[in-house]
């Protein structure tokens, strides 16, 4: 039996809300549709649903009365880092090997933390622990702060009975998993403000200096040279549309964002960044680094390979990816090796897939996945300092070449007038 929270519309058209105990949501339904209850939605019950055992909601969880009766203002809810959640688990796994008990370990931290979402969270995890849940259960209940391969490294390692040394190699894994995000938004982020600030000195030159020149050039009465027209046309049209352009690419933006997030558009989108000069690679190299690493976690915690497999498609960030992850579990499932579907595919270069059916050989999977992890780790470090080092002349020699290209269509009426008098 589970418990699940309806939102029901009755006859007279109001709603009602409320909990329900049942075997799954069509039972639910046809609990309801007896009540006379026409259900709007129905989802499983989980401790994010819940209130605080010390906070009365007034409104929501922004303004909601304390234990002291007093009535507070959440102006943020902010979810906790990663550094957050890395430095939570290190500590976690210091207290329960110096042998704290594990509900005053989770209070002790609790008061500890700064974010008073955090701090919210792990209250309310240490009063399910109390009531005798597991730990890993009480993780669960919390999917937008601790994701399936948390829950599934600590769930393996309150089976093994080594707890405190499976929440530190969780450190390890957020700890590369945080180093490898900040490098693609290097990677990303400085050629789109570069691109950015291009596009601002050309409009800021189309729209202020341009016209100044077209303005002389008019009244002297002179015929201009083809690319000091172009140029002036492409000012002028920019002057006259700039609200309507201004609003397609709004549009644009919008319609983009909107199909990315069907799921055909996101595959689409996925594929089509996998395979962008230079951006590709680099995103390539990072999953499978990715890919080797959870792997090589979740396997030498005890996480059998199916399982394993099912949370390394989850995590994977791209669609491609991880409907090629969930393909290689299908052929591991039907009894295939497990480098034999990995080397079907163009995610994984052949030297991946060699390692990995060495390591079967030899059972020590789990080892060669984190030596090619580490390769992998060196590999993106060296991609992205490639990456910005022939990013930034490209850009500068970019910007600057479109710069001349109109400051010298704008000046070439000058040297005719110039040639002339000669």
């Amino acid at each position: 039996m589970a418990i699940f929270v309806y939102k029901a519309q009755l006859k007279n058209g109001t709603t009602r809300e409320g909990k329900i105990k049942a075997k799954d949501r069509s039972n639910v339904r046809a609990n309801l549709l007896r009540m006379k209850m026409q259900p709007i939605s129905i989802k499983l019950f989980t401790a994010e649903d819940d209130v605080d055992m010390e906070e009365t909601p007034i409104v929501g969880r922004w303004i909601y009365r304390d234990r002291n009766d007093n009535i507070q203002i959440r102006l943020t809810q902010q979810a906790p880092s990663a550094k957050e959640i890395s430095v939570f688990t290190k500590q976690m796994a210091v207290m329960m090997k110096s042998g704290v008990p594990m509900i005053q370990a989770l209070g002790i931290l609790a008061r500890q933390q700064s974010n008073s979402t955090f701090q919210h969270t792990l209250l309310k995890i240490q009063k399910i622990v109390e009531n005798g849940s597991k730990l890993s259960e009480a993780f669960a209940s919390f999917p937008t702060i601790f994701d399936s391969l948390y829950v599934a490294m600590v769930g393996a390692g309150e089976v093994s009975g080594h707890l405190d040394t499976i929440l530190l190699k969780l450190v390890s894994y957020i700890e590369r998993s945080t180093k490898v995000k900040s490098q693609v938004k290097a990677a990303l982020i400085y050629p789109v403000m570069v691109v950015m600030v291009a596009i601002a000195v050309v409009i800021g030159l189309l729209v202020f200096v341009v016209p100044t020149f077209a303005q002389q050039y008019a009244e002297n009465g002179r015929e201009l040279p083809f690319l000091t027209q172009m140029v002036i046309s492409v000012s002028n049209w920019l002057g006259t549309n700039w609200t309507s352009l201004t609003g397609g690419l709004c549009a644009g933006i919008l319609l983009l964002r909107r199909g990315i997030q069907t799921p055909r558009g996101r595959l689409l989108f996925d594929r089509f960044i996998l395979w962008v000069p230079g951006i590709g690679l680099l995103l390539r190299k990072i999953a499978v680094g990715r890919f080797c690493s959870t792997m090589a976690s979740m396997l030498t915690s005890g996480v059998n390979l199916l399982e394993a497999l099912t949370i390394c498609a989850a995590s994977a960030g791209n669609l491609v990816i991880e409907q090629f992850v969930l393909n290689v579990r299908i052929g591991v499932e039907k009894g295939q090796k497990f480098s034999e579907p990995l080397g079907q595919g163009h995610i994984f270069p052949e030297m991946v897939v060699s390692m990995v059916a060495v390591g079967e050989t030899t059972g020590a999977l789990d080892e060669m996945l984190e030596k090619v992890s580490e390769f992998y780790e060196e590999e993106v470090d060296l991609a992205v300092q490639a990456m910005l080092s022939m990013i930034e002349p490209i850009m500068i020699v970019s910007i600057g070449g479109i710069v001349a290209f109109i400051l010298l269509a704008m000046y070439l009426p000058i040297f005719d007038m110039a040639g002339g008098i000669q």
